[in-house]
């Protein structure tokens, strides 16, 4: 039981980092620093989706985890 609420919350804190990315990054402050260096920006992006990823899968491994299998069946 812990482990599935750790990770249901890991999975929702790397979707909120993901979603702080998309918010953050139109913002003045944020543009001043991308846009003189845009590999600094892509990289960003690309730990943010990963990110968004990385929690979706979390979340999806607790939500579609099957009950305990067994292979003994009837025994």
């Amino acid at each position: 039981m812990g482990k599935t609420v750790g990770f249901v919350l890991a999975g929702g804190l790397l979707i909120t980092a993901f979603l702080t990315w998309m918010l953050l990054k139109g913002t003045d402050a944020v543009q001043a620093w991308l846009e003189p260096n845009p590999v600094l920006g892509f990289v960003a992006w690309g730990l943010a989706v990963l990110c968004g990823f990385a929690g979706a899968a979390l979340i999806a491994r607790v939500a579609f985890r099957g009950g305990h299998r067994t292979t003994d069946e009837g025994r």
